[in-house]
C-alpha cells in the first residue's frame, strides 16, 4: 500500500510543478528526500537540475520529475532487495524450522523403536518366564500326581489288605456261628430223638395195656433233612418304658397359639420330652400317647432294630459264579450274580466283582447273564401306587440284587453295533419283574464291553444258582454303621427297605419279606422291654399311609438306644441341626444349631422330627414330635423349629425345675 501512494505523490508532485502553480513552493520529494541517501550520480542530477531552475522554469520542473522517478526506482530497488532479503531470511528460517522438525521425528521415531525393541524383548523374556514357571508347575503337578498315585495305591493297598482281613473275620465268625448253630441244632435233633424215644416207649408200655386201634394210629413225624435250623427266639424283657404323665401334659403356650395363628388345632400334634439318661420322668407329654402316621421318622426304628439285630459290623455279600467251562479265553456257560439284600451295591463295586471274572482268564462269555434274586421275596407293588409318581427315586423297590438303587441309566452298543439306552424301568405287571434289574444287565455291558473289552453274546435271566456253579469272587458290602448314615441323613427309602428285609431274613429266614422284617423288629424291641401295641410296619422307611407309633414310644426308644452298645452309631447316623444331611439349611441362625441331632419325616398332611437335642443346660433331652394335619406339612415347621429352641432354653421357660 506504502508504494503505491509515494507513486501518486510523486506524480502529483511532477504535474504541478510542470504547470508551474506555486512555484515558491518547493517540491516535496526535494525536500523529503536528503541528499546524504543519493548516489554521486543522483546529487550531480539534482545539482544540474537546480542550476537549471534558476535558468528556466519549465526545465526545473522536468529536471524534478525525472528525479522524482530515478528516486522511486531507487527506492523500489531497495524495498525490493529489502523484502528479497526477508524472503530469503524467512526461507531460511522455515528450511530450519523442517530441518528441526525433521530431526525431532527422527528422534522420535528412534526413541519409539528403542522402546518396541525395549517391550519386544521384555515379552520375549516374560514369555520365558512363563514358560519356564509353566514349565515348574508341571513338574510339581507330576510330582504331586505321582505322590497321589503312591499314596492312592498305598490307601488302596491297605484297603485291600483291610478287607480281606475283615472278609477272613467274617467267614470265621460265619463258619462260628455255622458251627455253633449245628451244634445247636445237633443238640435240639438229640433232644427231640430223646422225647421221642420216651414218647414211643411209653406208647409201647400203653399199647400192652390197651392196645389203639388201627385207624388211629398215626407213624411218628420225621424231620427234614436238609430243613434250616429254628430261628433264636427273643423273649420279651421286662419293660422300662416311663408310661406316665409328664411334668407337663399340655403344649407350652407359645406353641400352641403359634398352631391356632396358623389354623392348625392343638390336638393334632404330638410331642414327647424325656432326659435322654432316663433318669426321671418326661418333662412334656402332650397327646403323647395317639398313635399317629410318622413319616420317614420310622426310619429310626428300623436302623435301630438293625443295629441290634444284625450289629454294627454286618456286611451284606454279593456273590459272582460261573456255570461252564473255560476254554482259549472263552467261558461256554452263563455268570451268575447271587445278592443277599446289600443296599449300597454300586458301579465300582460291579467292576471289582467283573475285574475278578477277568483275572481268570474270560474275555469271552457265550451264555447269559443269570440273576439270583430269590434271597427276597416282595410282592408285586405298583412304584406309582402311593403318589403317582412311578420313576422317583423314593418310589424305588427293593431288591436282593439292587443295584445303583435303580437310579442310573446306561448307554452301550449292543451286538448289532447301534447304540442303546437302557434306564430303570416300572413293571407293567407282577409278571415283568424282571424289568426290575434291567439296568444291572446295561451295568454289566458298560462295564464288561465298554471298559473291560469283553464280549457277551446273552441277555439278562432271572433264576436261582444251580449247585454245581463255581464261585469266583464274593464282594462284601461297606459296614452297617456306614449304610445308616446314608439311610437317617439323608432319608434314603429303598436302603430302608432292604434293611428291614434283611433284619428278616436274618431272624426269621430267607426269603425275606416285609411280614417277616416287621415280626422280627417286634420281637427285637420286645426283647428291650420296648412293647409298642400300636406299631405299624408296612415297609420300614415311612413311605407308607399305614404305618403308625406313638410320639411316646418313639421317644422312649430314642432313650433306650442313647443308653445302649449302639449309642454311638445311632446318633452318628442322624442328621445335624443345621449341618448337614436333611437338616443342613434348618435354623442355621439360631443357637441351637450343631447342638441337635434329628430324623425328619414328611409326607402329604404329616410332619415329623425326632432325635437329641443338648440344651443349654449341657443336659441331652429326647425329643418326638409328630404332626398328622392338613396343613402340617406346609404351616408347621416353625412350630417345630419354636418347639426345640422351647426345650433348649429350659432353665428361662422354668421346666427345669419342675
Amino acid at each position: 500500500m506504502l508504494l503505491p501512494r509515494i507513486h501518486l505523490f510523486v506524480a502529483c508532485s511532477v504535474l504541478l510543478a510542470a504547470c508551474g502553480t506555486n512555484p515558491s513552493i518547493t517540491s516535496p520529494v526535494s525536500r523529503t528526500v536528503p541528499t546524504s541517501s543519493l548516489t554521486p550520480k543522483a546529487e550531480a542530477s539534482i545539482q544540474a537540475a537546480q542550476a537549471a531552475k534558476q535558468a528556466s522554469p519549465v526545465y526545473v520542473a522536468q529536471a524534478e520529475k525525472q528525479f522524482s522517478v530515478q528516486q522511486y526506482q531507487a527506492e523500489l530497488r531497495r524495498r525490493e532487495q529489502a523484502a528479497n532479503a526477508q524472503r530469503a531470511k524467512q526461507e531460511q528460517e522455515r528450511q530450519h524450522r523442517r530441518a528441526e522438525l525433521q530431526r525431532q521425528q527422527a528422534e522420535q521415531q528412534r526413541l519409539a523403536e528403542s522402546q518396541r525393541q525395549q517391550a519386544e524383548q521384555q515379552r520375549i523374556a516374560e514369555q520365558e518366564r512363563q514358560r519356564v514357571e509353566q514349565a515348574r508347575q508341571q513338574a510339581a503337578r507330576e510330582a504331586e500326581a505321582a505322590r497321589e498315585q503312591q499314596a492312592y495305591a498305598a490307601r488302596k493297598h491297605q484297603l485291600e489288605q483291610k478287607k480281606a482281613q475283615e472278609r477272613r473275620e467274617w467267614e470265621a465268625r460265619r463258619d462260628q456261628m455255622e458251627r455253633e448253630s449245628r451244634q445247636r441244632h445237633a443238640q435240639q435233633l438229640a433232644a427231640q430223638r430223646q422225647e421221642q424215644h420216651q414218647r414211643q416207649s411209653q406208647s409201647s408200655l400203653a399199647k400192652i395195656i390197651n392196645p389203639p386201634k388201627l385207624q388211629h394210629y398215626q407213624p411218628p413225624v420225621q424231620q427234614a433233612r436238609n430243613e434250616p435250623p429254628p430261628a433264636i427266639q427273643l423273649r420279651p424283657a421286662t419293660s422300662r418304658m416311663f408310661t406316665g404323665d409328664g411334668k407337663l401334659t399340655r403344649l407350652p403356650d407359645t406353641i400352641a397359639s403359634a398352631l391356632r395363628l396358623r389354623g392348625m388345632p392343638e390336638r393334632n400334634m404330638s410331642v414327647y420330652v424325656r432326659p435322654a439318661s432316663a433318669r426321671g420322668p418326661a418333662l412334656l407329654t402332650a397327646n403323647a400317647d395317639t398313635a399317629r402316621n410318622p413319616a420317614s421318622t420310622m426310619k429310626l426304628v428300623t436302623t435301630y432294630s438293625a443295629l441290634g439285630i444284625l450289629g454294627p459290623d454286618y456286611r451284606w455279600p454279593t456273590e459272582l459264579y460261573i456255570n461252564g467251562a473255560i476254554r482259549g479265553g472263552t467261558l461256554y456257560g452263563d455268570v451268575l450274580l447271587k445278592g443277599y439284600g446289600d443296599p449300597a451295591f454300586h458301579e465300582n463295586d460291579f467292576q471289582q466283582m467283573l475285574q475278578a471274572l477277568r483275572a481268570r482268564g474270560i474275555h469271552h462269555i457265550t451264555g447269559n447273564l443269570v440273576v439270583d434274586t430269590s434271597f427276597f421275596k416282595v410282592p408285586y407293588q405298583d412304584p406309582g401306587a402311593f403318589d403317582g409318581k412311578p420313576k422317583a427315586a423314593y418310589n424305588a423297590q427293593p431288591e436282593a440284587l439292587l443295584y445303583q438303587e435303580r437310579g442310573s441309566c446306561y448307554e452301550f452298543t449292543n451286538l448289532k453295533g447301534k447304540i442303546e439306552k437302557i434306564c430303570p424301568v416300572s413293571p407293567r405287571n407282577a409278571k415283568a419283574r424282571a424289568d426290575l434289574n434291567v439296568n444291572i444287565f446295561g451295568g454289566f455291558w458298560k462295564l464288561w464291553v465298554g471298559k473291560l473289552r469283553g464280549q457277551m453274546q446273552g441277555r439278562l435271566i432271572r433264576a436261582q444258582v444251580p449247585p454245581n456253579a463255581e464261585l469266583i469272587y464274593t464282594h462284601y458290602s461297606p459296614a452297617l454303621r456306614e449304610v445308616i448314615v446314608e439311610i437317617n441323613k439323608d432319608s434314603n427309602n429303598v436302603m430302608a427297605r432292604q434293611l428291614m428285609l434283611s433284619v428278616g431274613a436274618k431272624q426269621m429266614g430267607a426269603p425275606a419279606t416285609p411280614q417277616k422284617g416287621a415280626i422280627a423288629i417286634g420281637q427285637w424291641l420286645e426283647s428291650r422291654g420296648l412293647s409298642f401295641p400300636e406299631l405299624r410296619l408296612e415297609n420300614g422307611s415311612g413311605l407308607s399311609r399305614i404305618e403308625r407309633i406313638s410320639a411316646r414310644h418313639l421317644g422312649e426308644m430314642l432313650v433306650d438306644a442313647y443308653n445302649s452298645p449302639y449309642r454311638q452309631d445311632f446318633m452318628n447316623s442322624l442328621a445335624i441341626l443345621g449341618v448337614d444331611g436333611t437338616l443342613r439349611n434348618r435354623m442355621k441362625k439360631s443357637p441351637v444349631t450343631a447342638r441337635g441331632r434329628f430324623k425328619t419325616g414328611t409326607l402329604r398332611n404329616v410332619r415329623g422330627l425326632a432325635g437329641y437335642l443338648t440344651a443349654a443346660d449341657g443336659q441331652t433331652y429326647v425329643i418326638s414330635i409328630l404332626h398328622n394335619d392338613p396343613r402340617a406339612r406346609s404351616k408347621a415347621r416353625a412350630a417345630h423349629d419354636d418347639m426345640i429352641e422351647w426345650v433348649y432354653w429350659g432353665s428361662r421357660n422354668h421346666f427345669a425345675g419342675l
